[in-house]
């Protein structure tokens, strides 16, 4: 996608632009200054025709791979290959492989290190922290944010002995494939130190290989290039989640593409079974072509576009937003609880306008996709600057004076070359008026603050995304599923100023070691508190909300009301039997979580197991069936995790501040006034958080800012009333000095 768009031209190229248009900028009447600049024309192209390769003014000149750099779409009939590099035909049983297919024309391995496949590598640049891996088990109350790049706010999985494998058959369905789905290759001696994190970068915590592994019986989740540049309609993807899910990694692509029939599931297959067994190879999935879709030749026609559509992205990129139940409802749930209605929504203003995902997010053949935030250091070495949104809207030379977001070497280079690229209005884009904007809105807040997310409302909505609750897939969902992600939460990211976030509190088993917290394998953690727990579908539902017994309902309701249905009890009843089941499941997840802990401390030998949720630390204490909670140093571990909002846009009308100041800038004001409240699987809610605390604003000083601001309107009349009064009081002596003027001329 866009190949050199950002390239700056060879300079054989520009001396051959710079002759073209010094020769268009001569008078045309000058006919032997004309003929002498042709001639010079001539023999300049010749030159460098001549010792210059021409495919070298093209971006991408230097590759071995052939491309045709046309515009349009190039017709993909194509031979597949398999794993063992052979060609497949309708009789073949092995499913195909990306590596050897598309690998042949496209270079696989620069691809392999773009932005969507090198999370995993530790000499990659990790750029603005986005939304984590949340390794959810309802079974046990888990939301674990997990993340191989840099960042305080989450967990790096080699560091939990959670290996790659266990990463791809978790989260295999919303990865693109790549390194991370290939087997680890052995670490050395030498490679092992001095970085314990490089060290593991291969596999888990000690670098040591997984036992038994499943590689061999699983095969390898390559790059899927179909999963993105597929047309839509020609790629099933809810077909390539069911397949990874069965563990069938290596056949998840044939099977999206609906090329074949795959029977088998590799997940029946018992640990350390050998896949040259020919017992375990009559279980292992069975490929059937469907011959149809070969040609005479024995190709295959694969429908496939350079510049992946809308509905690619939004396979791993949709959100919906939830009204949340809160701990203060009578009966657990408010009227309108539950997953909001997408119709009433309005998508983003650049979709509804006729763009594309890839207009803005665009890349090369390195993958390296640009994400389009201030300051955005992309790894080409390029500037992004104009593909962000105040350089988009308002200019290169707006976004990095006002936003500080290049330096000014950049920029003064960018200038030299591509001076057009400083002008707004990109890709036809509004320039905004801002009319009475004071300048420092610009230095404080992002344009996403104003201009993007779910409008704020007093309290954070419930929010629901793609990587988190497997968003795209058939499923019956209420809203309540893990993990608990809230937002639009307004509050400062790295550079200082505000953007709009989602925002979760972790909930994991820990042990503590020293000041640190270690949370524990969500796999091995299962099998630890299969027994103590016995959950089966929901932490939350099977102990926070335990069914009451018949004779706890008579004695609450009464010997004639306690069969009635639950629709038809009084608002007093409901409120009754909610406190109870509250009650209930209070005394319930102490005496669960107590065993659960002592269980977890017999099994690592750890001195104090711990579980994990909105910001609370519970630890069993010497009395049975008894929790208290803790204070720990390493808060990081525990506190809110954000990564910003960028879509969807509002129209600007529909901006915060589109009202006027006092629309932020008012004792409710949501920008500030709002509030979020930590969440989790356990049993206890944090208090609500104020954005303005978030933003590290006094409330002291916002309110006295903000009484400034209500009384502006007063003040304005108030001057306006004074400046009448002062006019009409200078007329008013100046007629009576004017009167006496004339008096006194009279007398004399």
């Amino acid at each position: 996608m866009g190949d050199g768009l950002f390239e700056r031209p060879p300079r054989r190229c520009q001396i051959v632009a710079s002759i073209v248009n010094d020769y268009d900028m001569m008078p045309q009447n000058r006919t032997t200054l004309a003929l002498f600049s042709s001639a010079a024309v001539f023999l300049g192209a010749l030159f460098l025709g001549v010792f210059v390769p021409v495919d070298r003014c093209d971006a991408a000149g230097d590759s071995k791979y052939a491309h045709h750099d046309g515009n349009a779409r190039f017709l993909h009939h194509i031979h597949l290959y398999d794993a063992s590099n052979k060609r497949i035909d309708p009789d073949s049983t092995t499913p195909y492989s990306s590596v050897n297919t598309c690998g042949r024309c496209h270079d696989y391995d620069t691809i392999s290190h773009g932005w969507h496949f090198n999370a995993f590598m530790a000499d990659t640049a990790d750029g603005r922290e986005g939304e984590p891996w949340i390794w959810t088990d309802a079974r046990t109350g888990t939301q674990l944010p997990l993340s191989y790049r840099d960042g305080k706010q989450s967990f790096d999985p080699r560091k939990l002995g959670i290996d790659r494998w266990s990463m791809v058959k978790q989260f295999g369905g919303r990865l693109p494939g790549g390194p991370i789905g290939a087997p680890p290759e052995p670490i050395t001696p030498d490679e092992a130190a001095p970085d314990e994190a490089n060290a593991a970068s291969n596999e888990g915590q000690s670098g040591a290989p997984e036992s038994p592994s499943r590689w061999g019986l699983t095969g390898s989740l390559e790059i899927d290039c179909l999963a993105c540049h597929g047309v839509s309609g020609s790629y099933d993807f809810n077909q390539r989640r069911e397949q990874i899910a069965k563990e069938n990694f290596a056949w998840a692509a044939t099977a999206a593409l609906r090329i074949a029939e795959i029977k088998g599931d590799v997940s029946r297959i018992k640990d350390g079974s050998d896949p040259n067994d020919e017992a375990t190879q009559k279980r292992m999935p069975q490929v059937t072509y469907d011959a149809r879709r070969f040609a005479t030749d024995g190709t295959v026609f694969i429908d496939l576009i350079r510049q992946p559509e809308n509905n690619a992205c939004y396979q791993c990129h949709s959100q919906r937003t939830v009204n949340l139940a809160t701990p203060n409802d009578a009966a657990g749930h408010g009227d309108d609880f539950g997953i909001q209605a997408r119709w009433p929504h309005d998508q983003d203003v650049h979709l509804r306008g006729g763009m594309n995902c890839v207009d803005c997010h665009r890349n090369g053949i390195d993958h390296h996709i640009v994400r389009g935030f201030p300051g955005e250091d992309h790894p080409s070495g390029k500037s992004m600057v104009t593909l962000s949104c105040a350089g988009c809207h308002l200019g290169t030379e707006f976004a990095t004076s006002h936003l500080g977001t290049e330096d000014e070497h950049a920029k003064d280079e960018r200038h030299d070359e591509f001076s057009t690229e400083d002008l707004a209005g990109r890709l036809g884009s509004p320039l905004p008026g801002h009319a009475g904007l004071p300048a420092l809105h610009f230095e404080k807040l992002s344009c996403t603050a104003c201009h993007a997310g779910p409008i704020p409302r007093d309290e954070a909505l419930g929010m629901m995304t793609s990587l988190a609750h497997s968003l795209g897939e058939k499923a019956h969902r209420s809203g309540e599923e893990l993990p608990r992600i809230q937002g639009p939460v307004y509050a400062k990211a790295n550079d200082g100023r505000i953007y709009p976030h989602r925002v979760m509190w972790p909930a994991y088993w820990a042990t503590i070691e020293g000041s640190k917290i270690q949370p524990i394998d969500p796999n091995k953690l299962y099998d630890i508190t299969r027994r103590s727990l016995r959950v089966r579908n929901s932490f939350a539902e099977d102990i926070l909300e335990p069914k009451l017994k018949s004779s706890e309902l008579k004695e609450l309701l009464g010997e004639d009301r306690y069969r009635t249905k639950e629709d038809e009890w009084t608002a007093e009843e409901a409120a009754n039997v909610s406190a109870a089941v509250r009650e209930a499941g209070q005394a319930l997840f102490a005496e669960k979580v107590w065993a659960s802990l002592r269980e977890i401390e017999k099994e690592t030998g750890a001195a104090q197991a711990v579980y994990v949720s909105a910001g609370f630390v519970y630890a069993a204490t010497d009395e049975e069936n008894t929790l208290e909670k803790i204070e720990i140093e390493d808060t990081d571990a525990i506190d809110m995790i954000q990564w910003p909002i960028a879509h969807n846009v509002r129209p600007a009308g529909w901006a915060l501040g589109a009202k006027g100041c006092v629309e932020c800038h008012q004792d409710d004001g949501k920008l500030f006034a709002g509030t979020v409240t930590p969440l989790g699987p356990g049993p206890d809610a944090g208090s609500p958080i104020t954005m303005a605390s978030l933003q590290g604003i006094d409330a002291n000083q916002r309110l006295t800012w903000n009484q400034l601001f209500q009384n502006r309107s007063s003040f304005k009349y108030i001057i306006a009333g004074s400046v009448l009064l002062l006019a009409v009081a200078v007329l008013l002596t100046a007629g009576i000095l004017l009167g006496r003027l004339g008096v006194k001329t009279t007398t004399s």
